[in-house]
C-alpha cells in the first residue's frame, strides 16, 4: 500500500494512480482495497485532497461537451445524457469527490473488464459491486486523497521490507527514486538487517508491480494480509514539506559503467 498519512478518526480513502488501487481505511485501519481504473494519459486523474461531496445511486450520465466532441469526431451519435440503465457508462452509483465543477467522481461502469487499468476520462473507475459497496460505507465529508506514489516500502508481519515499482504512466517527476537510497540504507541501520541490493536493481528495471521482498534470505512470493503496512518514508513532516536532500545514486560494482540503483552497502546477492 502508498505511504499516506491517513485519518484515525473516521474513514478515508486512499487511491494511489500508478497501482490503480483504491484503499478503505476506518479509524487508520486498512478494512477493503478495490480494483479501479484511473485516467488515460491524455486525461490524468489529478492528485490531491479532497472529500466526497455527494453520493448518487443509479446517477443518469450529462455527457461533458470533451466526450461529444469525441463522439463527434469518431462519427458515433453524440449523445448529451444517458439515461440510468445497463448502457450507462457510470454504472450504478456516482460517488463525487472535490467541488462539483471538478467533475471528478467514482463510479460504477458498463464495461467491468476495463477495470483496472488506465481507461477514464479522469474519474475513478469500479466495478459495480464494488462501488455499491463502498457507497453504503462513506459519506459526505469522508476524505479522498488521490496519490502518485511509484515505489512502495512495506513491511509484512514477520518484520520483512518488501518493494513494489510501477511503471511511471503520467510521466511524474518522481521524488521518491531521490530517497530510495537513503531510506534502504537507514532501514538496514535500524533494524540491523541485511538488504539485497540486486534485487532492488532488479525491480526498479522491471516495474513489474510485483511486490520483491529486499530482506529475506531466499526470494518468496507475497502474501499480502492486514500485517502489513506501509513504510512511513514519504509522508514525513519534513518531506511533506518539500524534497530533501539525498545520497546520490552509487555506481555498481565489477566496474560496471551502468550506475547501480541501490545504495552500495547493500548486500549485491
Amino acid at each position: 500500500m502508498p505511504d499516506v498519512t491517513v485519518n484515525d478518526a473516521g474513514r478515508h480513502v486512499v487511491i494511489n494512480l500508478p497501482q490503480t488501487r483504491l484503499f478503505l481505511f476506518d479509524k487508520g485501519q486498512l478494512v477493503r482495497t478495490f480494483p479501479v481504473a484511473v485516467g488515460k494519459m491524455l486525461t490524468r486523474t489529478p492528485t490531491g485532497s479532497f472529500e466526497v461531496t455527494g453520493i448518487y445511486r443509479d446517477p443518469a450520465w450529462h455527457v461533458p461537451r470533451s466526450i461529444q466532441e469525441e463522439m463527434r469526431a469518431r462519427g458515433k451519435p453524440v449523445q448529451t445524457v444517458v439515461p440510468p440503465g445497463a448502457d450507462n457508462p457510470l454504472g450504478r452509483m456516482f460517488i463525487r469527490f472535490g467541488e462539483p465543477g471538478l467533475g471528478l467522481g467514482i463510479h460504477g461502469t458498463n464495461a467491468p473488464g476495463s477495470v483496472p487499468g488506465f481507461r477514464s476520462h479522469g474519474c475513478v473507475r469500479m466495478k459495480n459491486e464494488d462501488v455499491l459497496a463502498l457507497g453504503g460505507i462513506v459519506s459526505p465529508g469522508t476524505e479522498v486523497t488521490v496519490t502518485y506514489q511509484t515505489v512502495l516500502l512495506n513491511t509484512d508481519g514477520n518484520g520483512d521490507l518488501w518493494l513494489t515499482v510501477y511503471h511511471n504512466l503520467y510521466q511524474h517527476d518522481d521524488v521518491s527514486m531521490r530517497l530510495l537510497a537513503d531510506t534502504l540504507l537507514a532501514w538496514q541501520k535500524d533494524n540491523g538487517r541485511t538488504l539485497y541490493g540486486k534485487r532492488v536493481d532488479d525491480a526498479l528495471r522491471e516495474r513489474s508491480g510485483r511486490p520483491v521482498c529486499l530482506s529475506c534470505a531466499q526470494p518468496r512470493p507475497a502474501k499480502t494480509d492486514a500485517n502489513w503496512a506501509a513504510l512511513r518514508w514519504l509522508s514525513t513532516p519534513s518531506r511533506e514539506e518539500g524534497p530533501a536532500t539525498v545520497t546520490a545514486p552509487i555506481p555498481g560494482e565489477r566496474g560496471s559503467a551502468r550506475q547501480s540503483l541501490a545504495p552500495q552497502r547493500l548486500s549485491r546477492s
